[in-house]
């Protein structure tokens, strides 16, 4: 099922990113679009948004139709989950969407869920606000640049320092 929804980022999650790093790796590296989708079995639409996401991270590069991995993207293949996280972390943190949200948040100390949404909406074309937000939750609390409780709907800085 294809995703259409406009978003600020590519509509993919960290777990399809780090498949697709994975995949590709186990292919030497290198393997072409199309032969991608058909042994996944997913429509190129879908791949698109993971594939970008993964361009857009410098994970991957394509060019010619071949998605190929970049250091970057080996790390992610082969590191282990606090590798993972540190790279992801260190390339997401290069993303200005995140970046405005790491300064909101650091002046805010917490900012309640439709603030954010509200904040970046002001910025940024959001479609699907509730698939945005899942998202934001998916890459800022993988990559630990943020923490989210949905309980009282409060994004926050971890407790841990965070480095540009």
């Amino acid at each position: 099922m294809a995703k259409h929804s406009i978003m600020p980022i590519p509509d993919a999650m960290v777990g399809e990113v780090l498949g697709l790093a994975e995949i590709v790796y186990s292919y030497g590296g290198k393997i072409k679009v199309s032969l991608l989708s058909d042994e996944l079995q997913i429509e190129l639409d879908d791949l698109g948004d993971a594939i970008d996401m993964a361009e857009l991270l410098k994970i991957v590069k394509v060019k010619k139709g071949e998605v190929m991995l970049t250091l970057y993207g080996e790390g992610l293949a082969l590191g282990k989950i606090d590798d993972k996280k540190r790279i992801l972390r260190d390339r997401i943190s290069k993303i200005e969407m995140f970046k405005s949200i790491i300064k909101k948040i650091e002046k805010e100390k917490e900012i309640p869920e439709d603030e954010l949404l509200e904040f970046l909406r002001k910025k940024y074309p959001i479609g699907d606000a509730e698939q945005f937000k899942k998202l934001l939750i998916s890459w800022g609390g993988y990559t630990e640049i943020f923490e989210y409780y949905g309980n009282k709907g409060l994004f926050t800085l971890p407790n841990l320092e965070f480095k540009e």
